[in-house]
């Protein structure tokens, strides 16, 4: 069976997405040290409207997953590829950027060199995704990955399982959720898959049925109708006004101290998290179609290839650059510090990424299946052979 279409505008989502990641890393300490600065409400705007990262790579995994496997007969050596390929791309690169932070804290916090010691509390934080505050994302991604084969399996046995895929996995989510908060009350909630099934679900639903759907999401001239602009419209209504309520929750607890029911903010955040992919992919198919032409667009798409390599290094920029906070200086002098700490994360790790990527042989230990996707963007901008519109939209 033909591999569908391939979906260059995948990684343009991407490069959005770790711009937000970014973002939000970088406005962390903007949002507790600058609340008596007049642009408060810009730094909680940026940290909170931004924080879509997590939720669309979650997402987009999913879609890339049921948008290539799907359609494919399920046989156990194509399974076998696919934990190979995970464990090689995501495993191996979760374990050394694991022991690379936690060496790095471990040294901070001034503890002793003891093996006996830093042994059992290294994998102690690894079997949690613990190791650095950021690394909890590939913990989630392991997760869904083993559950991944389960799910479609199922989905493609029961087929009333994948047209309801959203509201299943948004009921399995809300009911992790509440027996959570009522009885098992795990600790550090967002590191566990369940969390995210409501986004995952819907990643698969979007997947499996891209090629009916595509009309009603994607802007285009051909899809223009009355009941579609309608749909874009409250499409983008429905997103704005979820995310600027989330921020707006933010903004009064953090500045007013004003206190809201937890459900509150999981119910703002799920509903903001599932649209804004939603949106995100819209406008990468309006920007696609430059990419040849545009060499912003291009470095988005760039951006998005790496955006793996760069989710992994760029706390490092930060800490680096948090070791030389201002001592001095007027508000102005602060707000460029802190925005100096964005471009700094963004273009210095994009460029270890990228240098390392191309210019080693043993970079996918790091960076997973990213030296690949360059070799084979890159192929394709040249029109290699092998580029054609029928290779997979994603590594798979």
């Amino acid at each position: 069976m033909e591999r569908r279409e391939k979906l260059n505008q995948i990684d343009i989502v991407r490069g959005i997405a770790i711009l937000g990641v970014i973002m939000v890393h970088s406005t962390s300490f903007a949002t507790v040290n600058m609340k008596e600065t007049t642009l408060y409400g810009v730094y909680n705007f940026l940290n909170i409207f931004s924080k879509i990262g997590t939720t669309s790579f979650i997402l987009l995994s999913s879609f890339v997953l049921f948008y290539n496997y799907y359609p494919q007969p399920l046989t156990l050596q194509r399974f076998k590829k696919f934990y190979r390929n995970r464990l090689m791309y995501i495993v191996i690169p979760y374990l050394l950027f694991s022991l690379l932070y936690f060496l790095l804290r471990w040294y901070q916090n001034g503890f002793a060199w003891d093996i006996s010691q830093m042994w059992p509390s290294f994998w102690s934080k690894v079997a949690k995704g613990q190791a650095y505050t950021h690394l909890y994302f590939v913990f989630i991604s392991i997760q869904l990955y083993l559950l991944f084969p389960v799910l479609l399996y199922l989905m493609k046995r029961f087929k009333w399982l994948a047209a309801s895929a959203v509201l299943v996995g948004v009921a399995l989510q809300w009911a992790f959720f509440l027996y959570n908060r009522e009885y098992w009350q795990v600790t550090n909630r967002g590191s566990w898959s369940p969390t995210y099934f409501g986004q995952y679900f819907l990643g698969a639903w979007l997947g499996i049925y891209f090629d009916r759907i595509k009309g009603w999401l994607i802007i285009a001239k051909e899809n223009l109708t009355k009941s579609k602009v309608a749909v874009w419209i409250a499409l983008w209504a429905a997103w704005l006004a979820s995310g600027l309520a989330y921020v707006n929750i933010f903004y009064n607890a953090r500045l007013h101290g004003t206190r809201y029911h937890n459900a509150l903010y999981d119910g703002l955040w799920d509903i903001y998290t599932m649209l804004t992919p939603l949106v995100l992919i819209q406008v990468a198919f309006l920007i696609g179609g430059k990419l040849r032409t545009s060499f912003w667009v291009g470095r988005l798409r760039h951006l998005g290839i790496v955006s793996f390599g760069v989710y992994l290094v760029h706390p490092l920029v930060l800490l680096f650059y948090r070791q030389y906070p201002l001592q001095s200086g007027g508000t102005l002098i602060h707000h460029a510090w802190y925005a100096g700490g964005f471009v700094l994360a963004v273009l210095i790790s994009w460029i270890v990424v990228t240098v390392l990527s191309r210019l080693t042989g043993w970079s996918w230990l790091l960076f997973g299946s990213v030296p690949a996707q360059l070799k084979a963007a890159s192929a394709e901008t040249k029109g290699a052979p092998g580029s054609t519109g029928t290779s997979p939209s994603a590594s798979a």
